[in-house]
């Protein structure tokens, strides 16, 4: 439980820096700053990309811990089994399921305009993530 617990808080501390990116964007576009704006949606990319890695690997290792699932070693069956476990509804996990090609057009394929596309539904993505997070640490107060 000691690595669950470890794995959840650097999932909050990924959560906290992409909300904050949110209002850093917020405040470059009131500046009316074009160079802010793009610096800002940079940001905001970057740190959904590593929310979603530690949001997929904190889900993965709280269905080992508690649940004894051992054979999930992608985003893509973790949130799978996610809607199996009930740890989110079917319609949250096809939100999942749709992050995962996000995730992908702005990390493994950089390509600024994919990059932009994916932008509208980051904050989306956020508020999914915080809410399963929050649910699970509900049941096992596994994230700090």
């Amino acid at each position: 439980m000691e690595k669950l617990v470890i794995v959840g808080s650097l999932l909050n501390k990924a959560l906290v820096s992409l909300k904050q990116s949110f209002e850093v964007l917020e405040e470059a576009k009131r500046l009316n700053s074009e160079g802010l704006v793009l610096a800002a949606q940079d940001s905001i990319i970057q740190r959904f990309e590593y929310s979603y890695e530690s949001f997929w690997k904190f889900l993965k290792k709280y269905m080992e811990e508690t649940h004894n699932v051992l054979d999930i070693n992608s985003p893509r069956s973790v949130f799978r089994m996610c809607i199996k476990l009930a740890l989110c509804s079917e319609q949250e996990g096809e939100v999942l399921l749709r992050m995962i090609d996000d995730s992908n057009a702005t990390s493994h394929r950089y390509d600024a305009q994919e990059a932009l596309r994916a932008l509208p539904n980051v904050g989306h993505y956020y508020a999914l993530m915080a809410a399963v997070t929050e649910r699970i640490s509900k049941k096992c107060a596994c994230t700090e």
